[in-house]
């Protein structure tokens, strides 16, 4: 090990005396940083691969220490600190979960929803086919294509679906516009 303290990390079979020789202590230092243990070992492995992969660039054991414990240790804060982002947002997701606007916006968009899917049950089921297709964004043609159509037929469906479902539907406009 002494060529390795000289001259650096010239081989595999060195790097491969350096890593188990001082992993535990990588993986030591990190840990302190507050991380599990799967999070500071995927650091550590993270270092040591960065490393071989500039190895050649370092002539002295104390630089090589220097690279991993400033490597892990900026690979630790990193992590830390997008930890707290998430944590950050989660509390504002939660508080704003937790506000009455929220529970009751998300009320009325559910009841809005089911109010409009038992109207869409009202419709004849040819109707009802066309209808949603419409809603998940296919155009006429796929949807002709699809159920064996002509497009003047799905058309007409369509357009007589939309007709119904805003006669069936009115009250409702007038409620959400009172709410």
């Amino acid at each position: 090990m002494e060529s390795v303290r000289e001259k650096g990390i010239q081989s595999k079979k060195e790097f491969d005396l350096f890593f188990k020789k001082y992993y535990t202590l990588f993986l030591s230092f990190a840990c302190r940083y507050q991380l599990d243990e799967d999070e500071a070992q995927d650091i550590v492995q993270d270092v040591f691969i960065a490393f071989w992969e500039q190895c050649a660039n370092f002539t002295s054991m104390p630089a090589i220490k220097a690279f991993f414990y400033r490597s892990i240790s900026n690979r630790c804060l990193n992590v830390l600190k997008h930890e707290d982002v998430k944590n950050r947002y989660a509390k504002i997701q939660m508080l704003e979960m937790d506000s009455e606007e929220f529970i009751h916006e998300n009320i009325i968009r559910e009841e809005v929803s089911f109010i409009v899917r038992q109207k869409i049950k009202l419709l004849t089921p040819r109707e009802q086919e066309v209808l949603i297709l419409s809603l998940q964004n296919k155009s006429n043609q796929e949807i002709a294509d699809q159920l064996s159509l002509s497009l003047p037929t799905v058309k007409t469906h369509k357009m007589h679906a939309y007709s119904r479902l805003r006669v069936e539907l009115e009250e409702l406009r007038f409620l959400l516009l009172f709410v």
